[in-house]
């Protein structure tokens, strides 16, 4: 029962951690003016330039007409462009602009920063206990999303 107990306190403090991370990323998105759904899709278009807007609706979760309105506010703010596919003009394809691109990195180095500064309370053993921990459970995840279930 113990190895039980244990995970559900681990499980206690991820929520907390991922509720602290959260409200970090919630000022940054505040300090842009944007909405969760129109970071996460910013974020998204960073590694994935060119993206259908069916597939970044589907990325997003939302259906495309609810994805229309927010890519039309962030096509507005010059963050992303939209241009017909040179196979089918119905098809728009989506890419962050220069603008859009920047910002996403200044929200990425913000949020990498308050990472650094919050690890930093960890001794040299325990950043590197860290580490090996988190290269275990992506690995997992890895396999995991591949089809393979972790034993």
């Amino acid at each position: 029962m113990a190895r039980e107990d244990t995970i559900a306190q681990i499980l206690t403090l991820q929520g907390t951690l991922m509720r602290t991370s959260m409200r970090h990323h919630s000022r940054t998105m505040a300090g842009e003016n944007l909405t969760p759904a129109q970071f996460h899709l910013l974020v998204f278009l960073h590694s994935r330039p060119g993206t259908p807007t069916a597939e970044a609706a589907d990325a997003m979760g939302v259906k495309p007409n609810i994805a229309s309105g927010v890519i039309q506010r962030l096509v507005e703010r010059g963050w992303v462009a939209r241009e017909p596919s040179a196979h089918d003009g119905r098809v728009r394809l989506l890419s962050l602009t220069p603008s859009g691109v920047q910002t996403v990195d200044n929200a990425v180095d913000a949020a990498e920063k308050d990472f650094i500064d919050h690890v930093s309370v960890l001794s040299d053993e325990q950043v590197e206990q860290l580490r090996g921990i988190l290269d275990t459970l992506v690995a997992a995840l890895a396999a995991d999303a591949d089809g393979h279930r972790f034993q």
